[in-house]
C-alpha cells in the first residue's frame, strides 16, 4: 500500500490522524500587541491559538515556545533571538492559566523583567513612528517578529512540530 500524499499544511504529512481533532497548526491571533501601562512600563501580550485539519479551533496538549526576532542592530552587536520559557500545555493547571475563554486563545504576557534590555527602547522607537510604518521598521532593532513553536508528541512516538510568525506592527 503507498502512502497517501499529504493532505494539509500543518503538522501531519503521510495521512489524517486516528483522532482528526488535535491541532493540526498553531496561529499567532492579531490581539498579539505591546503596550504601556499607565506607569509608562512596556508589555508584550501574545496570544495563540491552535486549530485542526478542518480549520476549526481546538485547544492543545505539547509545548509552545514563544521567540522574538530582530533583524537590526543594537549597540552595533546583531541583535539575539530571544526564547522564553517553553508553555507545558500538557500540564492542565498550566494549559488553564494560559488561556482566555473570552477570546479563546492561549495568552502569554511577557513580563518587563524578562524582556531584554533593547526590547523597550526599539517598542518606544516603533510607537514614535507610528503615523509611518515604512519609517518604523528602520528603527535600530528593524522588524520585530514574534514566533510561536508548538510541539506536540504523537503515538507513534515521533514529535510534530509547527510554527506560525507574527510581525509586531508598529502602534
Amino acid at each position: 500500500m503507498k502512502p497517501q500524499t499529504p493532505w494539509s499544511e500543518g503538522l501531519w504529512t503521510r495521512r489524517p490522524p486516528d483522532y482528526p481533532f488535535l491541532p493540526d497548526r498553531v496561529l499567532i491571533h492579531p490581539l498579539t500587541r505591546a503596550s504601556q501601562t499607565r506607569e509608562g512600563a512596556w508589555r508584550l501580550r501574545i496570544h495563540f491559538f491552535f486549530v485542526d485539519v478542518w480549520g476549526d479551533q481546538v485547544k492543545g496538549l505539547g509545548t509552545a515556545t514563544v521567540q522574538l526576532f530582530a533583524d537590526g542592530r543594537d549597540l552595533g552587536q546583531p541583535i539575539d533571538v530571544v526564547q522564553w520559557d517553553a508553555i507545558n500545555l500538557s500540564d492542565l493547571t498550566t494549559n488553564r492559566a494560559h488561556y482566555d475563554h473570552v477570546t479563546r486563545t492561549y495568552v502569554l504576557e511577557v513580563p518587563q523583567e524578562a524582556m531584554p534590555d533593547w526590547l523597550p527602547r526599539a517598542l518606544e522607537e516603533l510607537a514614535e513612528k507610528q503615523s509611518d510604518a515604512d519609517a518604523a521598521y528602520r528603527s535600530f532593532a528593524g522588524r520585530l517578529t514574534i514566533r510561536v513553536v508548538y510541539s506536540m508528541p504523537l503515538s507513534s512516538g515521533q514529535l510534530a512540530r509547527t510554527s506560525n510568525d507574527f510581525v509586531l506592527a508598529p502602534g
